[in-house]
């Protein structure tokens, strides 16, 4: 499985679970503010959540790229290289 494909499907799975996770708050047998509370919180703690795991994989994008980088320029260099010793 590709990195895309997996970051997608965790993606989609996260989405889920959030819309899951808040139909189940709505539905539940508790006062329209004890809900409210609820949600809010559970919000606010899956908020910070998402948060960390973005910067995590702004790291590991930035991280890629630079390797990517590295390896064009790399190539590129050889390529030059080549090119003078023919």
């Amino acid at each position: 499985m590709s990195d895309h494909n997996h970051g997608e499907s965790l993606v989609a799975f996260l989405f889920g679970g959030i819309v899951g996770a808040a139909l189940a708050l709505l539905f539940a047998p508790c006062s329209g503010e004890e809900t409210r509370r609820r949600l809010g919180g559970w919000l606010d703690e899956n908020r910070k959540k998402t948060r960390e795991f973005l910067d995590e994989e702004r790291e590991v994008f930035k991280h890629k790229k630079d390797q990517v980088q590295a390896a064009w320029q790399a190539g590129k260099k050889a390529y030059e290289d080549s090119g003078k010793n023919s």
